[in-house]
């Protein structure tokens, strides 16, 4: 007792001289204990039997999980035990999948009821359940697959289908795996079970250095991205979004201001997912075959694109770019499985309100998510509409006009995702009013005027310059009689 009482006596003063909550230096410490942990992992248990291996990584698992978050950790165990109860009765039937869903989104929506009564939004159970919610619930998906009709799955589904209910090692193994279930990324558990088995990396390239060097390099890089968050945060804070005092300042300023707030908040997900992936590589789970020119790819686990996200000069860009497990995990198990509907625009606006809903119940990432929504949209008939005015591929203009159209695309991106992330920090909706009173809700007014006018204008103009540009020689003979 004494020894538990000196541990958390130092975590409290570490936290204070570092300025942070004593939950994020937890959850901070643990991500970095996922390192040596690969480490020993790899040398002591990889290609050993397999048991022995589940028990390690759920016994690693469950110790960083209860250092995070003291006895609240054990929701995890009980959601894991119901799932495997609801796995191992049900069988692989539709109903176990809905079932399945409703117990895991459940659990987590409690949680998230419960916390929200307190207003405490620092680090809980509730951040890894996200985690375990979304990997539960795709391993019963992974079951159902792998009684259906193979010729009939898509290559996608197969590729994850699994053809036999996992033990209740196997599964807390896999969701208590220290390299993935604080903060990701997700991955099936078929993938999981061939690492563990030695069947996911060829035996040639697993003796190649390269994986620890990847893994150190996208470590490193993590730490990197978050000194400068820590350096940075202080200096832009998002409570100051809804103040009067910003609402005083011009608007360039603001919107300025707005951009430094979100882009440092971005950091911190950067950061503890390189961190996270780092861990996965080492572990050997970051093995992704070999490119097209011969080299070992450890990219098998990557949550986040930086050169294309930094580099993003369109919204569709920056989905591309970021949290790419959760983004695939999203489009494999929910916006696929939504095609009965027959809506592909139904299907995509019913995965981001689920998208919203799984990170909490404030309004804000409801209006984050929804303007996401909205901005891909109107993204998306602006290229169309000028794909079909101008008629020339982006890559056959020249270079001066091509940066330039970068440019300025990319100060839209910039400012269109600050402004819809807006909510997503203030998270409580008259906060999040304030801060877009602030910046004249300038981003509801541009795609509440593009959705006027692109179906009354530029939807028919674009129309007409097809018909227009289809065959010259008949707009001649048109134009011709039309003289006659």
């Amino acid at each position: 007792m004494e020894t538990a009482s000196n541990t958390e006596n130092l975590i409290a003063y570490a936290a204070k001289r570092a300025g942070v909550a004593e939950s994020i230096l937890c959850l901070t410490i643990s991500l970095f204990a996922g390192l040596p942990l690969a480490f020993v992992y790899r040398a002591f248990c990889y290609r050993k039997n397999p048991t022995t291996q589940h028990f390690f990584i759920t016994v690693c698992g469950l110790l960083l999980a209860f250092f995070c978050f003291g006895w609240s950790c054990f929701h995890s165990v009980v959601n894991i035990l119901l799932a495997y109860l609801l796995l191992r009765f049900g069988g692989p039937k539709t109903v176990t999948v809905i079932l399945m869903f409703l117990l895991n989104v459940g659990y987590l929506i409690t949680g998230y009821v419960f916390k929200s009564y307190s207003n405490d939004y620092s680090v809980s159970w509730t951040t890894a359940h996200c985690v375990l919610c979304l990997r539960l619930t795709g391993l019963a998906w992974d079951y159902y697959d792998g009684h259906q009709d193979q010729e009939k799955l898509s290559e996608d589904f197969k590729s994850t289908a699994i053809y036999s209910c996992p033990s209740l090692l196997q599964i807390a193994s896999y969701c208590f795996f220290f390299g993935g279930f604080l903060v990701g990324p997700q991955f099936p558990i078929r993938k999981y079970l061939e690492l563990i088995e030695g069947r996911l990396i060829d035996k040639k390239d697993d003796i190649s250095n390269s994986r620890n060097l990847a893994g150190l390099k996208r470590f490193t890089i993590g730490i990197m991205y978050l000194v400068t968050f820590t350096l940075l945060q202080p200096r832009v804070k998002g409570s100051f979004l809804a103040t009067t005092e910003y609402d005083k300042k011009s608007f360039l300023y603001k919107l300025c201001y707005a951009i430094a707030t979100t882009k440092v908040s971005v950091m911190k997900y950067q950061a503890v997912w390189l961190i996270a992936e780092g861990s996965c590589i080492i572990s050997g789970l970051g093995y992704n075959g070999r490119s097209a020119d011969g080299q070992v790819r450890w990219d098998g686990c990557r949550n986040v694109h930086l050169l294309l996200f930094e580099c993003a000069y369109r919204f569709q860009h920056v989905i591309d770019a970021f949290n790419l497990k959760t983004n695939q995990w999203m489009f494999r198990y929910l916006y696929k499985r939504l095609r009965f509907l027959g809506n592909k625009l139904l299907s995509h606006f019913l995965t981001l309100a689920f998208v919203a809903l799984w990170h909490g119940i404030e309004p804000g990432f409801f209006l984050c998510f929804i303007g996401e929504f909205a901005v891909i949209v109107m993204e998306q008939q602006l290229l169309s509409f000028c794909r079909r005015v101008i008629q020339t591929s982006f890559e056959d203009f020249p270079p001066l006009f091509k940066i330039s159209v970068i440019l300025f695309g990319a100060c839209l991106r910039l400012s269109g995702v600050a402004f819809f992330l807006v909510p997503f920090l203030l998270r409580r909706l008259d906060l999040s009013h304030k801060a877009w009173l602030s910046l004249y809700y300038i981003g509801p007014v541009v795609l509440g005027i593009w959705f006027v006018l692109y179906p009354l204008v530029l939807k028919p103009l674009a129309r007409v310059q097809k018909i227009e540009t289809k065959d010259p020689n008949e707009n001649k003979l048109r134009q011709s009689a039309k003289e006659d």
